[in-house]
C-alpha cells in the first residue's frame, strides 16, 4: 500500500516537545479540532491498550478529524472543560525524536475528575515542524466507564 503524505497545516510552529504538548492540550480544552490536527503528521499509528490487550490502528488524515470531533462531543457530554497533566515526562532519546509521557486527568468546570489516564506519543519534525506520529493511550477503559456512569 502506498504511503501518501498530508501536506502540514502550519498554524502556529512550536519549537519544543513541551510547546507541542502545550498546544494540544489547549487546542481540547477549545474543542479545535483544526488546531489538534496541526499537532499530527499523518499516516498516525495509534495504540489502544485495554488492560493486558492492545489494538494497533494506522489513521489518515481525512478520517483522524472525525475520530477527535467524536471524542471531544463525548467530553462535552461528560462535563469535561480541562485536561489537566498530572504528571509529564519528555525524553529525546535521538535527534530528533522526542518521547512524552503524559498523565492526563480531565475535570469538570468546578474542578472534579471526571477521569484520568495515561497517554505516550512519539514526536519528530516533519517539514520543518514537529508532530505527533505516534499515540498510545489507556483512555478506553476509564472514558467507557465514564460514559456508564453518565448514562444511568
Amino acid at each position: 500500500m502506498p504511503q501518501t503524505h498530508t501536506p502540514t497545516r502550519t498554524l502556529v510552529g512550536v519549537s519544543t516537545p513541551q510547546e507541542l504538548m502545550e498546544k494540544y492540550r489547549t487546542a481540547f480544552t477549545r474543542g479545535d479540532v483544526t488546531a489538534l490536527m496541526d499537532c499530527f503528521s499523518f499516516p498516525l499509528l495509534v495504540l489502544s491498550a485495554t488492560g493486558a490487550e492492545a489494538s494497533v490502528s494506522v489513521a489518515d488524515g481525512e478520517t483522524w478529524p472525525g475520530v477527535l470531533q467524536r471524542l471531544l462531543d463525548t467530553y462535552q457530554s461528560l462535563g469535561v472543560v480541562e485536561a489537566v497533566p498530572l504528571a509529564l515526562s519528555i525524553e529525546e532519546p535521538m535527534m530528533p525524536v522526542a518521547i512524552v509521557r503524559a498523565h492526563w486527568a480531565l475535570q469538570r468546570q468546578n474542578g472534579d475528575s471526571v477521569y484520568d489516564f495515561t497517554a505516550v506519543y512519539t514526536l519528530t519534525r516533519i517539514d520543518g515542524q514537529l508532530r505527533i506520529v505516534a499515540v498510545a493511550h489507556n483512555e478506553l477503559p476509564a472514558l467507557q466507564a465514564a460514559m456508564r456512569l453518565t448514562s444511568r
